[in-house]
């Protein structure tokens, strides 16, 4: 009798930990949602035609800007949403996430390699590409973008290894309630060492056309202060490069997220060194996973040589 007294008492008292626990979390939960709900509003602005991505409790993904804050007795605190199919009213309880469209993309200043014309601004990155080039990048305001790298390939020494600068200006960037749409444009300069003996300088201007969905960008560029050939050097392996100082080259790239799921991306880079010579082509095809903090890029590079390579990449912002 003791024991079965002694075995009712332990699992007596482990079922109502269990419930104390369970009613804890719940409160706890609830709390949360209420005070999320009462400061969901807090850092929005009105009326000065900044972009915003609002997640519904249902799903839904709306984006556009705020016109201004009403509520109601019925509905609580709301704002009145303008998206590019009118203006609607947005309640407190319909929402579960409110977030800038600048941070919501955190990667829109570059497709892959390819800088678009749009700032870094505060979407500081560190990242690894195709895991042996250590990246990072930051920004000057709205108008001032700074990236570098160097690459970490093992089995080389330091003076084989490859590095690259990069400045970008984004001189122009304005909405449009018309297209619904954000124009940008940018020139910056590039400097890169493959070797540190092999100087690679390009200057380009670049126009982003960043949309609902979409991000298209072109670019021109121009080498310049360079020499015609190179002899690349990684460790006891030697490559001949040639490439004419003063070549104007073209590229185009593509960022497109999928409807269905919001956090997935298709991504694409077309590429052409010398446009006097159309086999200097590359084109880059894949996919991009991204949220607020992270992103992961997955693709093949095509090369008219033949040549296929896979790429990828991990970046991280971190503010």
């Amino acid at each position: 009798m003791n024991n079965i007294n002694s075995i009712d008492k332990k699992y007596g008292i482990k079922k109502f930990l269990n419930i104390f626990v369970s009613l804890s979390l719940i409160t706890f939960s609830s709390v949360m949602k209420l005070s999320a709900q009462e400061n969901i509003f807090h850092d929005i602005n009105t009326g000065n035609e900044i972009e915003y991505v609002v997640r519904l409790t249902n799903g839904d993904i709306l984006t556009g800007t705020v016109v201004e804050m009403i509520s109601s007795t019925e509905n609580g605190e709301g704002m009145k949403f303008k998206t590019s199919l009118g203006i609607a009213p947005v309640w407190g309880k319909q929402i579960a996430g409110i977030t800038p469209y600048s941070t919501y993309n955190r990667h829109s200043h570059r497709i892959y390699f390819l800088p678009t014309a749009e700032p870094i601004g505060q979407n500081y990155f560190v990242g690894i590409f195709e895991m042996l080039f250590v990246y990072a990048g930051a920004g000057v305001s709205d108008w001032l973008s700074f990236t570098a790298g160097r690459s970490l390939i093992p089995g080389i020494p330091s003076n084989h290894q490859i590095t690259d600068f990069n400045i970008k200006t984004t001189f122009y960037s304005q909405f449009y309630e018309e297209y619904y749409a954000r124009i940008s444009f940018a020139a910056g300069c590039n400097y890169g060492l493959i070797n540190h003996d092999n100087e690679l300088v390009h200057f380009y201007v670049c126009g982003t056309y960043r949309g609902n969905k979409s991000i298209i960008t072109a670019s021109i560029f121009y080498k310049a202060m360079s020499k015609d050939f190179y002899l690349l050097k990684f460790g006891p392996n030697m490559i001949d490069l040639p490439y004419e100082n003063g070549s104007m080259g073209i590229g185009f790239g593509i960022d497109t997220k999928f409807t269905s799921w919001n956090d997935l991306h298709f991504i694409g880079e077309l590429w052409n060194s010398n446009i006097g010579k159309p086999t200097n082509t590359g084109i880059m095809l894949g996919f991009r996973i991204a949220n607020t903090q992270v992103g992961a890029d997955f693709g093949i590079a095509f090369f008219t040589q033949p040549l296929y390579i896979p790429f990828m990449s991990f970046v991280w912002t971190p503010f």
